[in-house]
């Protein structure tokens, strides 16, 4: 049974929604449920109702992308322990194996052979079946439902709105790589959070995200302008110290 998810709520929205009607209080409380459960959009018929609905998305994608974080760190961590006592264990059994060896043909008056290492299988790493196929030449709503998730009248309302802001395919077929690639809890929402950023920041090819997101380094896709440091750069070239001997 697949665990339901949390959402959490803040009192700073009463500001947003303190003098609209009951009923699009209401509406936006299901609204809430349902973005966060499929990342489906709400729509309002009350002007201010909207305005709210937008003032308490932003809170709720930061939500979102804090527990992708967390989910990631957690999965990671586990990753490596139960590596770590994999390999531990895989020690232990050669070096017993190695003592019964040696203690049996003492007793024999047998040479004793030297033990033969046996490598030790190394994981490779995976995000829990959750990578994405070969997007080339694929569509964002096909290569979305090829992804796992479930398409509907939301995902092709988000991605037509992306599309009319300007942002190309490419971008959009990248962010629901990245959506894929870690695994992400409510994968509409993760998605759009990237795509936002971009518009933020100007950025509606694939092109310039890359430039914005992987070149130089240590350049954020969160500045507005790149800062172009690279402190591991830096750190290869600079000349190294030597200890002074006596």
């Amino acid at each position: 049974m697949e665990k339901s998810k949390s959402v959490l709520l803040y009192t700073d929205w009463a500001k947003a929604i303190r003098g609209l009607p009951l009923e699009d209080v209401g509406r936006l409380f299901f609204a809430i449920l349902d973005y966060t459960e499929t990342g489906k959009l709400p729509a309002f018929e009350n002007p201010a109702a909207s305005v709210a609905w937008e003032f308490m998305r932003l809170r709720l994608d930061d939500n979102l992308e804090k527990w992708e974080e967390i989910r990631e760190k957690r999965r990671v961590a586990g990753r490596m322990g139960a590596d770590a006592t994999n390999s531990k264990r895989q020690q232990s059994g050669k070096s017993a194996n190695a003592d019964f060896a040696e203690n049996e043909n003492g007793k024999s008056g047998l040479p004793v052979p030297a033990p033969v290492p046996v490598p030790v299988p190394v994981k490779t790493s995976s995000s829990s079946g959750s990578d994405p196929p070969e997007k080339a030449k694929a569509e964002p709503e096909s290569f979305w439902t090829a992804c796992g998730y479930n398409g509907g009248a939301a995902v092709h309302q988000t991605f037509a709105e992306y599309r009319k802001a300007g942002i190309e395919d490419t971008l959009i077929l990248e962010a629901i790589r990245e959506t894929a690639a870690h695994a992400a809890k409510c994968p509409l929402a993760y998605t759009r959070r990237i795509l936002d950023r971009c518009q933020a920041q100007g950025i509606h090819t694939l092109d310039a995200w890359q430039a914005a997101h992987r070149g130089g380094g240590a350049k954020r896709v969160d500045r507005d302008t790149p800062s172009g440091n690279d402190f591991l750069a830096d750190a290869a070239t600079r000349p190294r110290r030597h200890k002074r001997k006596g």
